[in-house]
């Protein structure tokens, strides 16, 4: 008998870890376990199962290092991605839902990680647009800058917002 699958593109950003997290973890929970995953991050592969309470966590670690996989494995995670930085970890568990990021500061730094590659991006493209504006190729392009720079300004500004919001916290509580 074949097993049912399923393939779901689902676009996000770096800014959205968080929400695609829950989303795989729902996705665990009504039975459907994650198997692969293709196109940078953005095509979910699907087996229908059995229902299962599994964690996810998004990390972006575009400089690892070897350790940095065996810290995790170590402790239980399993690698279900791993390309051009991004990581998707998972691990199933009972009562207790374990955590990748289990301090504010861990949370913080990825995302100053991923402003840090936004920034140097969205300048990168400003560049590139505005000499295509001195050369009159412009129109053409517009097409593709608007939407590109558009995500990647969303992008910093949700990231820019989750860190103040995190380091507000993180005065709270100290």
């Amino acid at each position: 008998m074949m097993k049912e699958t399923k393939k779901v593109f689902k676009w996000w950003d770096g800014s959205q870890s968080e929400v695609i997290t829950a989303w795989l973890e729902k996705m665990e929970a009504d039975g459907w376990h994650l198997v692969r995953v293709s196109w940078n991050g953005l095509r979910f592969h699907f087996e229908k199962g059995s229902s299962r309470k599994m964690s996810y966590c998004i990390d972006y670690q575009p400089k690892a290092d070897r350790n940095y996989s065996g810290i995790f494995e170590d402790t239980g995670w399993e690698p279900i991605y791993n390309k051009t930085g991004w990581y998707i970890w998972r691990q199933s568990y009972q009562d207790t839902k374990p955590e990748i990021f289990t301090d504010i500061d861990s949370i913080i730094d990825r995302n100053k990680r991923l402003i840090t590659v936004f920034t140097t991006l969205f300048c990168a493209l400003i560049v590139i647009l505005l000499s295509n504006i001195v050369n009159d190729f412009i129109f053409p392009l517009l097409f593709l800058y608007i939407p590109v720079l558009s995500l990647l300004g969303i992008s910093l500004y949700r990231l820019t917002g989750e860190n103040k919001r995190l380091q507000a916290k993180r005065i709270f509580f100290d």
